[in-house]
């Protein structure tokens, strides 16, 4: 019986092993990312550049300061990334976490869908590798890069309704970066609480972004609205999506452990 019972939990952890393995050669970016403003008709070019590809873009140049790097990966990221978070579109673009991926998020997204059957991850990796989102999910994967970069950077939740990263340069200066709409404000969040009109100009071509038929497009009125109202500091640390992608590789071995030692012990 005992040798029974250890043989199903070495199957089991072999076939976990055999899916995380299988999940390192398989991206979670579907392809059909790239044309899927086809079908929405809400963003006009959404995604223009590929991954893996965009990783070499994000890549500081040599002799590139602080500030046009920050403000060109702003704008290349608005490029590799779908502005999509529809429930329809939750297994097709992977926002529940494929079992391939991480069985235990994917596993999560059926006992807490609330948190985990549209996943944002915390890994700024990991989220532009999925390519999908909304402006939360564009801004993590700055302020990634950012900080990978040292440079000083955080979230920020505008007025509840749009999330952005501030940045904050060695020389002491700052500027707002909005990944989501590829816009660069050259102002603090001071300054912009102040005078939310100093808004208008970076987000004057808010138009041009949404194809006529797009559903509640944010408008240049919208965003000067926005940055005049409270700001703070947008949060998204799991530790539980940090366990899990180390602990769904210890798991199997656990589970293949007790037949090993019973194979042992019977030589």
């Amino acid at each position: 019986m005992k040798k029974k019972i250890f043989l199903v939990l070495f199957a089991a952890g072999l076939l976990l092993l055999c899916i995380n393995i299988f999940g390192l050669f398989k991206s979670m970016r579907n392809p059909e990312l790239y044309t899927l403003e086809h079908t929405i008709k809400n963003r006009i070019g959404d995604v223009k550049i590929k991954y893996p590809e965009i990783q070499e873009q994000l890549e500081k140049q040599p002799g590139e300061s602080e500030h046009d790097y920050a403000v060109r990966i702003n704008s290349v990221i608005h490029d590799g990334f779908a502005h999509y978070w529809k429930r329809e579109g939750i297994d097709k673009f992977n926002m529940r976490v494929p079992v391939w991926e991480n069985y235990l998020l994917f596993g999560a997204s059926y006992v807490k869908p609330e948190k985990y059957e549209r996943y944002e991850f915390t890994d700024y990796k990991k989220g532009l590798e999925r390519g999908v989102g909304v402006c939360s999910g564009h801004s993590i994967v700055l302020k990634g890069y950012l900080l990978k970069n040292g440079i000083k950077a955080e979230l920020l939740d505008v007025g509840g309704r749009h999330v952005v990263v501030r940045a904050e340069l060695n020389d002491k200066t700052a500027l707002i970066l909005d990944p989501d709409f590829g816009v660069a404000v050259p102002h603090d969040t001071a300054a912009l609480t102040a005078d939310p009109e100093l808004a208008r100009a970076p987000y004057a071509q808010m138009a041009a972004l949404y194809y006529p038929e797009a559903k509640e497009p944010y408008t240049t009125e919208l965003m000067v609205d926005i940055f005049g109202k409270h700001k703070h500091v947008y949060n998204v640390n799991n530790p539980f999506e940090k366990f899990s992608y180390w602990a769904i590789w210890v798991i199997p071995f656990l589970l293949m452990a007790p037949y090993l030692v019973y194979l042992v012990g019977k030589r």
